[in-house]
């Protein structure tokens, strides 16, 4: 059974009971600058925001999405296994991951939402967003005012095929270096795509790597 218009709407953008309405009523609500309206880090698709902790993750999506989780190394076995190369030891097979890798979901009207997770030392965290929704259950210009309501004009392009990014947008959305949200749509779906980056990738590799130097420190001259 489809879900209503408002319901789906709701379901998708993760918005309050209170802007629901006016936003079912084609979003009269006008669109502000983007530089008035939040940046890329603070956007939230589905209630899930880039850089966001699992537990907050699995908080928002609680009730609405049905999820799946992938497991892969944690960041203390990622230090583990830079220690043990540091070290010469040969690494193995070692033990299976630990830590939530990714989160595929399914959403009420249809939605499939998929969330990649960065190893941190705090923790796992939101790298990446995929959300695509169906425009045969969800009604794509209702969906496509919402998104220019809740996220204000693009940085480059328009609502329906744009991007939202720090300051300038780059060229290739995987090669993004600073976070991005991006949105593509056309007959068939509507398309939401969240990055942190790939500067916040960088970042997070050299964390495991200053860890493991800590515990395994380089020796301070060579053998000879």
């Amino acid at each position: 059974m489809k879900m209503t218009r408002a319901a789906a709407i709701v379901a998708v953008m993760a918005l309050s009971p209170a802007t629901a309405p006016a936003i079912a009523q084609k979003a009269r609500v006008p669109a502000q600058p983007a530089s008035a309206m939040a940046k890329p880090l603070a956007m939230d698709v589905a209630g899930v925001r880039l850089g966001m902790p699992l537990a907050a993750v699995q908080a928002a999506l609680a009730g609405t999405y049905r999820c799946s989780t992938y497991q892969v190394a944690s960041f203390r076995q990622l230090v583990e296994r830079e220690v043990r190369k540091r070290k010469g030891v040969p690494d193995g097979f070692g033990p299976d991951g630990t830590a939530v890798g990714d989160l595929t979901c399914q959403g009420p009207a249809g939605e499939h939402l998929r969330l990649f997770m960065a190893q941190t030392p705090a923790g796992e965290i939101v790298d990446r967003i995929d959300l695509t929704v169906s425009t045969n259950r969800v009604d794509p210009a209702t969906l496509l005012a919402q998104v220019e309501a809740k996220f204000g004009r693009p940085t480059e392009g328009v609502p329906s095929n744009g991007s939202w990014c720090t300051s300038r947008c780059g060229g290739d959305l995987t090669m993004e270096p600073n976070p991005r949200i991006t949105v593509r749509s056309d007959a068939w779906s509507l398309k939401i795509f969240g990055t942190r980056g790939s500067n916040a990738r960088l970042a997070d590799e050299a964390a495991v790597k200053a860890a493991a130097a800590r515990e395994a420190p380089a020796a301070a001259r060579g053998a000879f």
